[in-house]
């Protein structure tokens, strides 16, 4: 597994936070302003959202030692991530997943990591946009690619994208690996390498 040469392992935590604070909050707005429709689904929706702001607030708040790397379902986790941003995307989302996938992660850390490029690629994707998160593995790590069909991220100087930098850390946390790279087809393919679980425990 490659890391980033360069990447950041750190960045300021309360700028970070504000940064990864915007979206649930504004999916809560989204759900809470909402009239008609199923209003118990709107509720279990600002209730998920509300908890993953818990979440992150508690990880910044109990510093790194409350979130250790641990075995985690990355494609679960994956899956959570779309469904939290359903909420206010404008892009169609596809989620491509393996039936499970398990790695080395710190579960918040890389919550927020997964969320930061997915924030990325739908404001790249606009509203006309698609936008797909693709889990896979290969037998010794897990994949997470992150594809829009942009233009928007591409006009975007990738060192000054504050969520680019915070995902790098985040990832480098997981002890995982981050890159960026031009879409075959356009836009960009956000990819996130760790560590599969069964490979961690012979390393260890």
């Amino acid at each position: 597994m490659v890391r980033p040469a360069g990447a950041p392992t750190s960045v300021d935590t309360v700028r970070a936070l504000c940064h990864d604070l915007r979206q649930p909050l504004a999916a809560i707005l989204l759900l809470a302003g909402a009239e008609g429709g199923d209003v118990r689904r709107r509720l279990d929706g600002i209730l998920d959202q509300a908890q993953w702001l818990a979440d992150m607030v508690e990880g910044v708040i109990g510093g790194a030692a409350g979130d250790l790397p641990e075995r985690v379902d990355v494609v679960d986790l994956a899956s959570s991530c779309v469904s939290r941003a359903q909420h206010t995307a404008d892009s169609q989302i596809r989620f491509i997943g393996t039936e499970s996938a398990m790695a080395v992660a710190a579960p918040v850390a890389l919550s927020r990591a997964v969320s930061c490029v997915l924030d990325n690629a739908l404001r790249a994707a606009g509203p006309d946009g698609h936008v797909t998160v693709d889990v896979t593995g290969t037998g010794h790590e897990i994949i997470i690619q992150v594809i829009d069909d942009g233009p928007g991220l591409g006009y975007v100087p990738i060192h000054n994208s504050l969520g680019l930098t915070i995902t790098r850390a985040l990832v480098s946390a997981c002890g995982g690996g981050f890159e960026l790279k031009p879409g075959i087809a356009g836009g960009m393919n956000a990819r996130i390498v760790l560590l599969e679980w069964s490979s961690a425990a012979v390393a260890s």
